[in-house]
């Protein structure tokens, strides 16, 4: 026994102590800066796709919601027009001719205008069948926008902490992720304002929202499950399904109605978690809407 302690006191005091140098620490510090910048950068890259693609689709959902506005224009011009100069009865039409020549030019007239009219339905349809599809579009696209940015958020803070002991260095982590986010913001073009004059089935409106808490889990009246990023919203008499844009501070959202409610008086909609981040949105306050599909 005194043999193996005096072996075991003579190999520790040949052990060396190890020493992190000035120098170490400082290319250590110096290599955590730069993989957290370069994982900022990354998933700011990430986010920035995802609104650029988002922007592309509310471009399209705005493209399509004037077009169906405009189809709607021509077939409410069309039947004042039929009321106006009574040629909805067509066989009064074709009874009141005087020649064969005559008869043959109203006929030709009559299709001309059927025609017209069976246009106008048809690209009335396809209108609201691009605005819902485009709208449908922007519901994945923004729960997933609404994930980059949290998981963007929780990435700067993480490096935050991590930097916290260095002010330097700190305040160098900051000014890079700043002059990123900057970059990024002059990459994405930024989607158009809501629309305004609109008609019909997409015409913007203002009513009262309120909100689910972003964290909310459990199942809409519909038996959808919602989550803290589902796209949704509750209304009390909206057929479940029907896809309504909001927009609050400049910012815009797509949700399904999927749940009832609220009841409280004086709210038109209960904005769900999805919505709430997309939106930036807390509290009471007016919204603008306009319903894209039912």
């Amino acid at each position: 026994m005194v043999i193996a302690l005096a072996t075991g006191l003579v190999g520790l005091r040949a052990t060396p102590a190890v020493a992190t140098s000035p120098a170490d620490q400082v290319a250590a510090d110096r290599a955590a800066l730069e993989r957290a910048v370069a994982e900022y950068e990354t998933a700011q890259t990430a986010s920035t796709e995802i609104d650029a693609r988002i922007a592309a689709a509310t471009a399209e959902l705005d493209r399509a919601v004037a077009a169906e506005a405009q189809c709607q224009a021509r077939l409410s011009a069309r039947v004042v027009s039929m009321y106006r100069t009574g040629d909805a009865d067509t066989l009064s039409i074709l009874l009141t001719s005087d020649t064969i020549q005559d008869l043959v030019a109203r006929i030709d007239l009559l299709e001309r205008v059927s025609r017209q009219t069976a246009e106008n339905l048809r690209d009335l349809k396809d209108a609201r069948a691009a605005a819902t599809a485009a709208a449908e579009e922007l519901l994945p696209l923004q729960a997933e926008q609404a994930r980059a940015l949290e998981d963007l958020a929780a990435q700067v803070d993480a490096s935050r902490a991590e930097f916290a002991a260095s002010e330097a260095e700190l305040r160098e982590y900051e000014a890079r992720v700043a002059a990123a986010a900057a970059a990024a913001r002059a990459r994405t073009t930024a989607p158009a304002g809501p629309p305004q004059g609109l008609t019909g089935t997409g015409e913007w409106q203002v009513g009262v929202a309120s909100h689910y808490g972003i964290n909310f889990t459990g199942r809409g009246a519909n038996g959808e499950p919602i989550g803290p990023y589902t796209m949704m919203v509750a209304h009390k008499t909206l057929p479940f399904g029907t896809l309504i844009e909001f927009e609050y501070n400049g910012k815009r959202a797509v949700a399904k109605v999927a749940d009832r409610g609220p009841y409280t008086p004086g709210r038109d909609f209960d904005l769900g978690p999805g919505v709430v981040r997309v939106l930036g949105f807390n509290g009471v306050h007016e919204v603008r809407y306009r319903i894209v599909s039912q």
